[in-house]
């Protein structure tokens, strides 16, 4: 399974980022794929760090993200632990940046870390789960 966690991260343009807002509600953006990423434990995201998400991630740190292959009819959900840095500490953004990300010129722009603690993933028909961390 974490083969096929790989290939879908790798070969997705667009990532879903959820967070929980301060009401209790799910609030869910789409994204470029990560700027950078540790495997797939740690996916590193561009987001504006004025936006909704930032504040939710900073109350309730716990949340979603997904993305899927619509040609293949396959997708993945991965539940964990989001964190914000500050962008200075990342020197080669400028280089991984796409032309959208580019386009969007955000005022306070910031790195969304996402730390995975479970996987599913739905491919040929099926759902499999994947625990990635035990003290989630």
């Amino acid at each position: 399974m974490i083969d096929e966690i790989r290939k879908l991260i790798e070969n997705t343009r667009s990532f879903l980022l959820s967070t929980v807002d301060r009401n209790g509600f799910p609030n869910t953006i789409v994204v470029s794929k990560p700027i950078a990423r540790l495997d797939f434990y740690t996916l590193k995201f561009y987001v504006d760090g004025d936006g909704g998400t930032v504040k939710n991630i900073k109350q309730n740190s716990k949340g979603n993200v997904c993305c899927y292959n619509e040609d293949k009819h396959e997708s993945l959900l991965l539940k964990g632990v989001f964190s914000v840095h500050p962008i200075d500490g990342y020197p080669v953004i400028e280089e991984r940046l796409n032309d959208y990300q580019k386009f969007l010129n955000h005022k306070n722009p910031v790195i969304v870390s996402f730390d995975v603690y479970t996987a599913k993933v739905h491919q040929n028909g099926s759902t499999d789960f994947e625990q990635i961390e035990e003290n989630f």
